[in-house]
C-alpha cells in the first residue's frame, strides 16, 4: 500500500484533507505537514510515494525541485484552491503529475493520486526493451 503526504499552511484544510483520504482505506498512512521544509524528513522516514501539495505554495519554492531531485520517483498531485486550473506545460514544470481541488469529492482526489503514482513509474529502457522483444 501506498504512503501520501499532504503539504498544505493552512491546517483546517490540511486536517480535513488527511481524514478524509485516511477514512478512505486506500493507504497505508496518510501524513500531514504544514511546509515543504518539514516534508522531506517525512518523505524519506515513511517512504512517501505521492505528495499533495498545494498549487501556490509548490509555485513559489525552489524546495519541491530539490526534493524532487533527491526523490524522482516521488508522485506529486497539485492542490488547487476554489478555482483554477494548471496547464500541462506548467505541472511538468512544477514536477507534478496530477492536479486537483480542494473542493474534489474524496474519490476525485485519490484518483488524482492514483495517477501521480502512475505518472512517477517510468520504466527502464532494459525492461522496456524486453517487454518490446518479447511481444515480436
Amino acid at each position: 500500500m501506498t504512503t501520501v503526504l499532504i503539504v498544505d499552511s493552512n491546517k483546517d484544510s490540511r486536517l480535513a484533507l488527511e481524514a478524509q483520504l485516511a477514512a478512505s482505506n486506500q493507504f497505508e498512512r496518510v501524513l500531514s505537514c504544514s511546509g515543504l521544509q518539514l516534508a522531506e524528513s517525512s518523505i524519506q522516514q515513511y517512504e512517501v510515494k505521492v505528495m499533495l501539495i498545494e498549487a501556490e505554495q509548490a509555485s513559489q519554492s525552489r524546495l519541491l525541485h530539490q526534493i524532487k531531485a533527491n526523490y524522482p520517483e516521488l508522485g506529486v498531485v497539485l492542490i488547487q484552491g476554489k478555482t483554477g486550473v494548471v496547464d500541462t506545460a506548467t505541472l511538468l514544470e512544477l514536477g507534478a503529475h496530477a492536479q486537483t481541488s480542494r473542493l474534489a469529492a474524496p474519490m476525485e482526489i485519490i484518483a488524482s493520486v492514483a495517477k501521480a503514482l502512475v505518472g512517477r513509474l517510468k520504466p527502464s529502457k532494459r525492461i522496456l526493451g524486453k517487454f518490446l522483444k518479447d511481444g515480436q
